[in-house]
């Protein structure tokens, strides 16, 4: 009887240390995975973020024509040598377009070294002539350069005050009733006056005058512009398109 109970002890132990063994693999395991895992994902991430293996090493700039890449690359500030994980292409972007001249700007990440900003610039549209010099103005109505002498083919601006300051609100009321014009109409405009923003005026050829006013009601001003037109006058005023006036 004892050998059996013996025999049966001896038997429990034996299973009882078969499953701490299995317990201990079952947990021990999966532990040192994880922790292999661990460190690999450590070491990827601090290659990627701190290393030099995505460091930028080269910044790339397009669509230049007014400004130098030496102008972008100034304003931008990259940090060379950091990673681009940490580079902040929001802020270069912000900082390029701080600069008067560009009218967009966009930032993107060229792995695995380099940062690419492509620039779309103003184009002039407009000038406003300062002593011997002009300002040129942009589709928009922003002054963002200066020219001795203007190029050629722009639209004269005259406004109440001087661009880029107090002048912009007046070059930007003019430029907004120059962009409802149709090409017809445009053709004719030799200047434009915006001694304030409701005061705009275009000037035509053939010694005539358009009185504008301020730029709303575009769509309404120039029916009753063309129907006014029919009849030759030196002064179309359709500044009130309710009761609108001519002079002869």
């Amino acid at each position: 009887m004892s050998s059996v109970l013996r025999a049966e002890g001896l038997f429990r132990a034996r299973r009882n240390a078969r499953r701490r063994q299995v317990l201990h693999r079952r947990f021990v395991r999966p532990a040192v995975v994880l922790a292999v895992a661990v460190t690999l994902a450590g070491g990827v991430v601090w290659a990627a973020w701190s290393s030099p293996l995505l460091a930028v090493q080269t910044v790339t700039v397009k669509g230049t024509s007014r400004l130098s890449a030496a102008e972008i690359l100034a304003a931008a500030q990259v940090p060379v040598g950091r990673s681009l994980l940490r580079v902040d292409p929001g802020r270069i972007r912000a900082r390029v377009a701080a600069l008067a001249a560009v009218r967009a700007v966009t930032v993107d990440r060229d792995w695995p070294h380099r940062l690419v900003i492509t620039v779309t610039e103003r184009q002039p549209v407009a000038a406003v002539r300062i002593g011997g010099a002009a300002e040129l103005v942009d589709a928009t109505g922003v002054a963002f350069a200066t020219a001795d002498p203007a190029p050629p083919g722009l639209l004269p601006l005259v406004l109440g005050a001087a661009v880029p300051g107090a002048g912009d609100e007046d070059a930007r009321a003019a430029l907004a009733v120059w962009a409802e014009l149709p090409a017809a109409l445009r053709g004719a405009v030799r200047s434009i006056a915006a001694p304030s923003p409701s005061d705009v005026t275009l000037r035509l050829t053939g010694r005539r005058t358009v009185i504008w006013g301020d730029p709303g009601e575009s769509a309404r001003k120039l029916v009753v512009l063309r129907a006014l037109m029919r009849e030759r006058a030196s002064t179309y005023d359709v500044s009130t398109p309710d009761v609108p006036v001519t002079k002869p």
